[in-house]
């Protein structure tokens, strides 16, 4: 019967389309269909294959985290949390030597978003499902060239959220800030580690729109965690100086 049912189909939309004089849509119901019935045993066997396999990958034991890691453990005066300054600074480092490979310069700093870490990174075993809870999103890393200027505008934009953004290799106080170390150039060209969705102006970010020049690095925030993890095998973090407000 449903080896026949595309030529049924076919036979009653033509004798629809011959006879219907008026074909335009009057009105439109939905409503929910149950589907009834036992399993297809064949389709299930199909089926458990794949998802038993995908399974035991997200079950390996990638690495050690020696406490538990939040976005929120931040306060009023040091304005960063463990697990946002544990993502940036994972962040610089391989996006560093990715670009110091291919284009023989050097991050400057990293700026990520609040609410791209969707879960905290608990005490003990980091498994490879824990990448995925934390960093869900398939956002690529991409590296942003903009002048001191644009630098002083993001500054700016952090000073005035509510949450901290996740940043490496800046410093921000009420006073001064610093890019690994030294003052601001307004005319210096400066590299910023970013993702494809903050380029774009997500979370507000619409700075990114004065860039100089924009490298994809074809590289997930997620796989620089799992690669990361992989090697350095016990991660640890805390809360410190990089973002401090209300000195």
């Amino acid at each position: 019967m449903f080896s026949n049912f595309p030529k049924i189909f076919l036979i009653l939309l033509s004798i629809n389309l011959i006879y219907c004089e008026n074909p335009d849509i009057s009105s439109i119901k939905s409503s929910l269909i149950e589907v009834k019935g036992p399993d297809d045993p064949i389709l299930s066997e199909y089926i458990s294959v794949y998802r038993d396999s995908i399974k035991l990958g997200l079950d390996d034991v990638i690495g050690f985290s020696n406490n538990t890691y939040t976005k929120n453990d931040f306060n009023n005066i040091n304005f960063n949390s463990s697990l946002g300054n544990l993502i940036a600074d994972i962040i610089f480092i391989q996006s560093d030597s990715i670009f110091k490979l291919r284009e023989n310069r050097n991050i400057d700093f990293v700026l990520q978003n609040h609410g791209g870490l969707r879960a905290s990174l608990l005490k003990g075993e980091i498994k490879l499902s824990d990448a995925y809870k934390i960093l869900p999103f398939d956002n690529e890393i991409v590296v942003v060239e903009v002048l001191g200027e644009t630098v002083f505008e993001i500054i700016s934009f952090l000073k005035n959220e509510i949450n901290p953004h996740p940043i490496s290799g800046i410093t921000i106080n009420e006073t001064r800030s610093l890019i690994r170390g030294s003052f601001i150039d307004p005319e210096k060209k400066y590299t910023i580690a970013t993702n494809d969705y903050l380029l774009n102006g997500g979370d507000q970010m619409f700075f990114f729109g004065n860039n100089l020049e924009v490298y994809n690095l074809g590289y997930y925030l997620r796989d620089a965690f799992i690669d990361f993890t992989k090697t350095n095998l016990e991660l640890t973090s805390k809360i410190d100086n990089r973002f401090l407000k209300n000195e």
